[in-house]
């Protein structure tokens, strides 16, 4: 299914997808994501022979600058800049690893329990209250803020550890579940 998703939306069905669903700001650190990138082997030894891929999911006043910065470090194969989605369900369930390396401004971002709910493992920073939901090696894999080398190695390491990632997206999924889910959401409106 997801293969099958990937292609209808123009994404490559084969390979590792890292993504990130944010405005287009400095502080929520696509470039140094994008820097992450170039870090990264452009062949593996393991199962996945390319690169990994990056999809970035928004829009906003840090467009420009990011393309910029993708076509400098030849990256235009691997990242790919889709805009504003109305629908980022789709986008989130195409998706390996939800990455949001944020380095300021943040309070709980929603776009991290998007992913949560969605059963992603995600890799963040513990900046602003991100901490009360992405609690490393628990929740999700935490580095160090406007870090690429710590994000690539971050990457690397949940593409070549299924059983970590499959034990993160399901802690994720369970804590969102628990602390955002509909029915406990609808009963705190009603309070």
């Amino acid at each position: 299914m997801q293969q099958a998703l990937r292609l209808r939306l123009g994404l490559p069905a084969d390979r590792f997808i890292i993504g990130i669903v944010a405005t287009l700001r400095s502080w929520k650190g696509h470039r140094y994501l994008v820097e992450a990138m170039q870090a990264l082997p452009s062949a593996t030894t393991n199962a996945n022979t390319q690169r990994p891929f990056l999809l970035i999911v928004g829009d906003g006043p840090g467009r420009e600058p990011l393309r910029t910065q993708i076509q400098a470090l030849g990256l235009q194969q691997s990242v790919q800049m889709v805009g504003n989605q109305e629908d980022v369900v789709p986008w989130l369930q195409c998706l390996d690893v939800f990455a949001l390396p944020s380095y300021a401004n943040e309070g709980v971002p929603q776009a991290i329990m998007q992913a949560m709910a969605c059963a992603l493992p995600v890799i963040s920073t513990n900046v602003g209250a991100i901490g009360e939901v992405a609690r490393h090696d628990q929740t999700a894999w935490v580095v160090t803020p406007q870090n690429s080398r710590a994000l690539a190695d971050a990457i690397a390491l949940l593409q070549a550890d299924a059983c970590l990632r499959q034990r993160l997206a399901m802690a994720g999924h369970a804590q969102a579940t628990a602390r955002f889910g509909q029915s406990l959401m609808l009963e705190r409106m009603e309070q």
